[in-house]
């Protein structure tokens, strides 16, 4: 029987930092991931192969229908991110009393982190950003995790999956974990943890259909909402009784001057509402294939408005939400029950505001703009610092620890990748100081 020093379960930004910095010290380490590796990047196909249920993971909870990205598949949903680099927001973190300040510099030193030049960031996006900025707010080229050696102009495939490696993924950390020693399990789904005389020894699940069970002096849970099914079936029951998602809203229009449909993703926005009303505002619009999901959502009737998917000028506005709702680890089809709060609504219709007022500013005419129905961007706070794990990230049973977005202690409304590889360096010298 083989026992491993570190397990970790999933291989997003959280579980793929756990395995690099493990292997780097020489710890032998086991990465074992419910998904395949998918590496046809860059098309529709790909979207659809990475995410959970085809990217139809909805809430169960259906008028109104609320839709969340969940991903099966190595890299985690970071293959399909937008690369938008935003750090740990202090004051989120500040309340629990966790410093990230020295693993977030570490990541902006490693991941490519700077905003784009003019070539790189598109007309559409400086015409959107010289707008925003005419009508009296704050807009600027946004951090990315792009190598700008490998990227091209006029290239918006970075939720598609970037075929050239010039968006980071936590494919390049699990990868160089692999690298350096670290197993990788693929198709291989965690259920529950091995636990004895109160302290997490390892795992159990299946692999391609057959039983394993692997042991560890230490298991990182890194599934993002599956984590809430193996806590709760330890014995962790609180895990997943309320939860974040960001809430975001797309609002498009049509201006005969300029369309988003052919340039980097966020490559520029606001920041400027985030403290006082707890929104970002970014230029983004879904892919043909997601904005025909999301208006049959609006209604049938919307339908035939993604004959002009490829004509939109698109932004989105994300927040900060409300903690409420609760996951359903036994429903695969419907595997969380939330819909927008009061509050969140009221910063919804507030960005959706703001965004009207930009597209009627760069030309599109009032019948042309749509607005989408919100969508959930991630779940996230299921097994929040304070509640479910301490600020070392371990849970009640002893050396079991989580690390990924559901550990935040409040929702971020903002992308979580920043945050999440900072989180897993920090537990990755905690483990390292618990090991020796």
């Amino acid at each position: 029987m083989k026992e491993y020093d570190v397990i970790v379960v999933g291989s997003g930004p959280g579980g793929a930092t756990v395995a690099r910095e493990m292997s780097r010290k020489g710890r032998k380490v086991l990465m074992a991931e419910r998904g395949g590796r998918w590496n046809w990047l860059g098309n529709t196909l790909s979207v659809a192969m990475i995410l959970q249920n085809y990217g139809l993971t909805v809430s169960k909870t259906l008028f109104p229908m609320t839709q969340v990205t969940i991903a099966k598949n190595y890299g985690g949903a970071s293959t399909l991110i937008c690369g938008c680099a935003m750090p740990p927001p202090q004051r989120v973190f500040n309340e629990v009393g966790i410093d990230l300040t020295a693993e977030a510099e570490e990541v902006r030193k490693e991941l490519w982190v700077g905003k784009l030049p003019d070539e790189l960031v598109g007309q559409a996006n400086l015409r959107l950003m010289e707008a925003a900025n005419d009508l009296g707010y704050h807009w600027d080229k946004v951090d990315k995790f792009i190598n700008v050696d490998k990227c091209i102009p006029d290239c918006p495939d970075c939720m598609m999956g970037c075929n050239r490696g010039a968006k980071w993924s936590a494919r390049f950390y699990g990868d160089e974990a692999i690298a350096n020693g670290a197993e990788l399990a693929l198709h291989t789904r965690i259920d529950d943890i091995i636990v004895e005389n109160g302290k997490a020894v390892g795992v159990k699940g299946s692999s391609r259909g057959k039983p394993v069970s692997y042991y560890a002096k230490r298991v990182v849970l890194s599934s993002g909402i599956g984590n809430v099914g193996i806590l709760r079936r330890a014995g962790i029951k609180e895990a997943g009784r309320t939860f974040a998602v960001d809430f975001l809203q797309f609002v498009g229009g049509i201006s005969p001057h300029l369309n988003t449909s052919t340039v980097q993703p966020m490559a520029v926005g606001t920041l400027e509402h985030y403290e006082s009303d707890g929104f970002v505002i970014l230029p983004v619009f879904p892919t043909w294939s997601q904005l025909t999901v999301l208006l049959a959502m609006k209604g049938l009737q919307h339908i035939p408005k993604a004959l002009n998917a490829f004509r939109y000028t698109g932004l989105m506005v994300k927040i900060q939400d409300d903690l409420k709702g609760e996951i359903h680890p036994s429903n695969r089809l419907f595997p969380f029950s939330k819909e927008p709060s009061h509050n969140d609504k009221l910063k919804l219709a507030k960005g959706g505001e703001i965004m009207k007022k930009v597209l009627r500013k760069v030309g599109a005419p009032d019948e042309s703009i749509i607005e989408l129905n919100p969508s959930g961007a991630h779940p996230s706070a299921t097994c929040r610092i304070g509640d479910v794990v301490d600020t070392k990230l371990e849970t009640s049973i002893a050396n079991l620890y989580c690390c990924d977005a559901s550990v935040v202690p409040a929702a971020l409304g903002l992308p979580v990748v920043w945050t999440v590889v900072a989180l897993g360096k920090r537990l990755g010298k905690h483990l390292e100081r618990t090991l020796m």
